[in-house]
C-alpha cells in the first residue's frame, strides 16, 4: 500500500504529475486514435465515407457510454475503498465489474447488430453514405465486448494509481491500429472495414494487457476470480457513482446525433464531414483534460476518505489550474492552424470541403480556454461521491443547453449557427460551474476549520 500512502502525503502537484501525465497521454492517444482513422479514410477513401464514419460515431459513443457506466463506477469506488484501506471490497467491485461488462457487452452487440441501420439513419446517415456507415459500424458493434473490456480494466487500474501501466496499454492498442489502418486501407484496400477491423484488433491487444497486470502480484487489488460475479452491494456502487460519466457521454451521443442531423440538412455530406473534423479535433482537446481529471481521481478519492480536505482543495485548485492553461494553449492553436488541420483530413475531392470547415473550426473552438474548469468541476463531484451536483454539471453543457442551441440557432444564422452554438453552452456551463465550486469551497474551508478546532482542542487536553 505504498502508493496509497504517497498519494495521502506527498506533494500535490507532484502527484497530479506522477499519476496525471501518463493518462493524459493515454486518453490522448486514443483522441488520436479515432483521428487517425478519420485521416487514413479521408485520405485513402473519400470524403463521403469519413462522412460515413462520422455518423458511425453516434453508435460508438453508445457503446462508450455503457461502457462508462461501469468503467468509471470501477474507478471511482475502487480508489474510494483503498482511501478506507478496503482491499477486499476494492478487489470485489473489479471482479464484478467483469461480469456486469461482459453481461452489457453482450446485449450492446445483439441490440446494435439488429438494429444497425435505423440507428445510422437516425444518427443521421444518408443515401450516399449509408452503405459505408454500415460497413464500418457493424465491425465496431462486433468488437463491443473488447471496447467495453478495455475501458473497464483499464479504469480499473486509473482507480488505483497504475496510470503508467494504462498508458502503455493504450499506447500499445493505438500503436497496432495506426498500423493495420495503413495496412488494411492503402494496402489491402479494405477501405472503412479496414479502418474499423484495425480498431477492433487494438482494443483486443489492450484487453490482454491490462487483464494481465490485474491479476498479477504487484497490482494494489487483484482480479480473482471467486470475486467475479454479482453481489447487490458491489453493483449498486459501481452503478450509482458511475452514471454521472455515462450521462455525460449519453449526452455527446445525443449531441452527435443532432449535429449530424442540422449539418446534413444544411450542407449535405459536406457538412456532415466539417464537422467531423471538429469533433475530432475537440476530442484531442477534451481527452486530454479527462485524462487529468482520471489522474488526480485517486487523490480526490483517497483524501476525501481519509478526510484530509486541505489536500482536496489543493488539487482542486491545481488542477483547475493546469486544466485551463492547457485549453488556452489548444485554443491558440487551433486558431492560428486550422487550414492545416482541416487539410491533414483530405477533402481534395470536395473544393467546398476546406471553405466550410476551416472558418466553422474556429467559431466552434471559440470558448475552449474555460471547458477545463467545467470538466474538472464536473469530475470532483464524481470523484467525492456527490452524484447529484455530478449529474447537474454533467448533463447541463451537452444535453440540456448545446441540443436546443443547435436546433434553433441556425435558424436564424444558418451555418455559423451551427458552428457557435457549442461556444455559446461552453459559456453558460462554465458560469454555473463555477457557482458551484464556489459554495464547494466554502464546505471545503468549514470542514478544514472543523478539523483543526478538534486538534487543537485535543492538544490542549492532553
Amino acid at each position: 500500500m505504498e502508493l496509497a500512502k504517497k498519494i495521502q502525503t506527498g506533494s500535490i502537484p507532484k502527484l497530479i504529475f506522477g499519476l496525471s501525465a501518463p493518462a493524459i497521454l493515454s486518453l490522448l492517444l486514443n483522441a488520436l486514435n479515432t483521428a487517425i482513422d478519420g485521416m487514413f479514410v479521408g485520405n485513402g477513401v473519400s470524403t463521403v465515407a469519413l462522412s460515413a464514419v462520422t455518423v458511425s460515431l453516434g453508435i460508438v459513443l453508445i457503446i462508450q457510454a455503457f461502457s462508462l457506466l461501469i468503467a468509471a463506477g470501477t474507478s471511482a469506488s475502487t480508489a474510494l475503498k483503498l482511501g478506507k484501506d478496503d482491499k477486499v471490497s476494492a478487489e470485489r467491485i473489479i471482479g464484478n465489474s467483469i461480469i456486469l461488462s461482459l453481461i452489457l457487452s453482450v446485449a450492446l452487440t445483439v441490440i446494435g447488430l439488429l438494429a444497425i441501420k435505423p440507428l445510422l439513419l437516425l444518427y443521421g446517415a444518408s443515401a450516399e453514405n449509408i452503405g459505408l456507415a454500415m460497413e464500418y459500424a457493424a465491425v465496431i458493434v462486433s468488437g463491443t465486448v473488447f471496447f467495453v473490456l478495455a475501458q473497464v480494466t483499464n479504469n480499473a487500474l486509473k482507480g488505483m494509481g497504475y496510470a503508467k501501466r494504462a498508458f502503455v496499454n493504450f499506447a500499445s492498442s493505438v500503436i497496432v491500429n495506426t498500423i493495420l489502418d495503413y495496412v488494411f486501407i492503402f494496402i489491402f484496400k479494405w477501405g472503412v472495414f479496414g479502418a474499423a477491423l484495425a480498431t477492433v484488433i487494438g482494443n483486443i491487444v489492450c484487453v490482454l494487457l491490462a487483464v494481465q497486470f490485474l491479476c498479477s502480484k504487484k497490482c494494489m487489488a487483484r482480479l480473482k476470480l471467486k470475486n467475479m460475479g454479482l453481489q447487490k452491494e458491489a453493483v449498486k456502487t459501481i452503478l450509482s457513482i458511475g452514471t454521472p460519466a455515462c450521462i455525460m457521454q449519453l449526452a455527446l451521443s445525443m449531441v452527435s446525433l443532432t449535429f449530424n442531423h442540422v449539418t446534413a440538412s444544411r450542407g449535405g455530406t459536406t457538412a456532415v464531414a466539417a464537422y467531423g473534423i471538429m469533433y475530432n479535433i475537440m476530442m484531442i482537446v477534451y481527452m486530454p483534460i479527462m485524462g487529468l481529471g482520471q489522474g488526480i481521481q485517486p487523490i480526490f478519492g483517497f483524501n476525501y476518505s481519509a478526510q484530509k480536505f486541505e489536500r482536496v482543495k489543493q488539487t482542486l485548485k491545481c488542477s483547475i489550474t493546469y486544466a485551463t492553461i492547457f485549453a488556452t494553449v489548444m485554443f491558440v492553436l487551433i486558431e492560428l492552424f486550422s487550414g492545416q488541420i482541416v487539410g491533414a483530413f483530405g477533402g481534395t475531392d470536395n473544393p467546398g470541403f476546406a471553405e466550410m470547415a476551416v472558418p466553422g473550426l474556429r467559431l466552434f473552438s471559440l470558448m475552449i480556454p474555460v471547458v477545463g474548469f467545467q470538466m474538472i468541476g464536473a469530475n470532483y463531484f464524481q470523484y467525492v461521491g456527490k452524484i447529484k451536483q455530478s449529474v447537474i454539471l454533467s448533463s447541463l453543457r451537452q444535453l440540456i443547453l448545446l441540443i436546443p442551441f443547435v436546433l434553433v440557432i441556425p435558424s436564424f444564422l444558418g451555418m455559423t449557427g451551427i458552428w457557435i452554438a457549442t461556444p455559446l453552452a461552453d459559456f453558460i456551463a462554465f458560469i454555473v460551474t463555477v457557482l458551484f465550486i464556489r459554495r464547494e469551497f466554502k464546505e471545503i474551508n468549514h470542514q478544514i476549520n472543523v478539523s483543526a478546532h478538534a486538534v487543537a482542542e485535543k492538544e490542549a487536553t492532553a
